[in-house]
């Protein structure tokens, strides 16, 4: 009786090498994805972390100056830590004094995703109005 040696394959075919392709070109997208969302969320938190730290500076400094009116850009920054009127994206802050709170001018604004983020955030706090895009931000102490 012959006996059937089974041939030892050497080397791997087109299409195992396309399934791997393809699985890594996959782990790939959903990393970029996630770095994408994961950047764009601490980017969110760290400008809302900002703007509530603006808030309360300038509330504090209206009480003891009699009025918001006298909290201005000049007179808050040093009561802040270094860069607090630098967005996280890079955009400078330019804060105006209203009689009832302030307003940040934010050049450049954020990106339109960060902006949906920092909107549904801020929306607890009936006090903050924010554009869409993060390009300015308005803060309103009697609401």
């Amino acid at each position: 009786m012959k006996r059937f040696s089974k041939l030892a394959t050497q080397g791997v075919t087109l299409l195992e090498i396309m399934l791997v392709l393809a699985i890594a070109a996959m782990i790939i997208v959903m990393s970029v994805r996630y770095y994408q969302s994961a950047s764009q969320n601490q980017q969110a938190n760290a400008f809302i972390e900002q703007v509530q730290g603006i808030a309360a500076t300038v509330e504090s400094y209206a009480q003891g100056a009699g009025g918001y009116t006298n909290a201005s850009q000049a007179a808050i920054t040093p009561l802040l830590p270094n860069n607090a009127f630098v967005a996280p994206w890079g955009g400078t802050m330019s804060l105006t004094a209203t009689t009832t709170g302030f307003s940040l001018a934010i050049n450049p604004g954020c990106s339109p995703a960060v902006g949906s983020l920092v909107q549904v955030r801020l929306q607890s706090d009936k006090r903050f109005t924010v554009s869409a895009t993060c390009t300015s931000v308005a803060y309103n102490a009697t609401t």
